[in-house]
């Protein structure tokens, strides 16, 4: 039992280091939640290179990320700092999310010799209309597989918000995933985290 956290820290690192992650000492946007692993990775996406973008993404991952049996399992957090695109349509984020799941699957699976129809990688997404907010935000599921563990399908729930950036006349995306239902506990923590980043790191833009 105690060998356990030791082999997830191993697999974690394998994985960042195959991914092209790179950790920082100080996170741009994602300073939180406390305990949660950090990475970075630059755009153009190793997984993705098709996707035509400048910026970044950071990620934080919830402990239990790559545990089957966590209540946290596949829990995490991203945002993509776009630069230099101003408009973000519904579609061209489908596009983006599709390609982004499907490549990342490919190249996790690939190494390992798993079998994957990444064809049945699906995305869905459907408009959040919230009120006193300029934001775009949408709630997504999509049918992913899980290449970092057992390769088994999972149906992964996301909140996301493209948030304008006048100042860098870009935008970004700022999004809360986990296969719960968004009315368990973990999702109470995932909506915690993403209002403390909104308020600190990203100016929303009501107060701009």
């Amino acid at each position: 039992m105690k060998k356990q956290p030791l082999l997830l820290t191993i697999s974690l690192l394998l994985i960042c280091q195959f991914m092209g992650f790179s950790q920082e000492s100080t996170p741009i946007i994602l300073n939180g939640p406390e305990g949660w692993n950090y990475e970075k990775i630059d755009f153009p996406l190793d997984f993705a290179p098709s996707l035509p973008y400048e910026g970044f993404e950071e990620l934080r991952f919830a402990p239990g990320m790559f545990d089957t049996s966590s209540s946290t399992y596949f829990t995490y957090l991203f945002v993509l700092s776009i630069q230099n695109k101003e408009e973000f349509p519904q579609s061209e984020l489908k596009t983006l999310l599709s390609e982004y799941y499907k490549g990342l699957c490919n190249a996790v699976a690939t190494p390992k010799k798993m079998a994957i129809d990444t064809s049945q990688i699906k995305v869905r997404l459907k408009n959040l209309k919230k009120p006193s907010s300029q934001a775009k935000s949408y709630s997504v599921q999509i049918d992913f597989f899980d290449p970092f563990t057992n390769g088994q399908k999972i149906l992964l729930n996301m909140e996301l918000e493209v948030i304008p950036d006048k100042q860098t006349k870009g935008v970004h995306i700022l999004s809360i995933v986990s296969p719960q239902s968004n009315e368990s506990v973990v999702w109470k923590e995932l909506y915690s985290a993403k209002e403390k980043i909104k308020l600190q790191k990203i100016m929303s833009v009501e107060n701009r």
